[in-house]
């Protein structure tokens, strides 16, 4: 009994002891990456209005929904059959030539193209310096996460992550930039 105590203290001390470098990796930097509200409201479509979504056709809806998710009790749904809908992230801070992973649970029945929009500050705004497309995913009924690892160019202090979505329904959740 006292040697399981023992492991158990030590495995957390080692937890606890993570370099900053490591601790720095873990940390997501995508604001509500599982489309949750904050406080009671059941009305918005956009969640804390971190996130965007765009379409040049009126037959394609962008919204939030609690019919799946895979954290939370939400998920970002896009249903674009006849076009293509975008969502996106806020700007979020980057550092340069820094690797990251960026994953997200997705499902449905449509095709989604991720990007990552790479951004610099200059004068007091942002000016596009990359987009970087990652592998296009094939959805299905099934949650997946995909994972990818980037590296941050040269001249990027921000990036935003985007959804591209088309031939279907498809469903968003947990986005993960760290």
């Amino acid at each position: 009994m006292i040697g399981r105590c023992l492991i158990g203290l030590l495995a957390a001390l080692l937890l606890v002891s993570i370099p900053g470098e490591a601790q720095k990796v873990l940390r997501n930097k995508i604001q509500n990456p599982s489309f949750e509200f904050s406080g009671r409201d059941t009305v918005r479509e956009r969640p804390d209005e971190s996130w965007t979504f765009k379409t040049d056709n009126d037959n394609v809806i962008g919204r939030v929904t609690s019919s799946r998710a895979i954290d939370g009790f939400r998920s970002y749904l896009i249903r674009a059959e006849e076009s293509r809908g975008f969502l996106e992230s806020d700007p979020f801070d980057v550092d340069r030539y820094e690797r990251y992973i960026f994953s997200f649970g997705v499902c449905g029945d449509g095709i989604v193209v991720p990007e990552i929009r790479w951004w610099r500050e200059e004068n007091d705004s942002l000016s596009l310096v990359e987009s970087q497309y990652l592998s296009t995913v094939l959805t299905t009924e099934d949650w997946s996460v995909p994972q990818y690892e980037v590296t941050a160019p040269r001249r990027a202090t921000s990036a935003s992550v985007r959804f591209a979505v088309s031939k279907g329904y498809v469903w968003i959740d947990d986005v993960r930039f760290r």
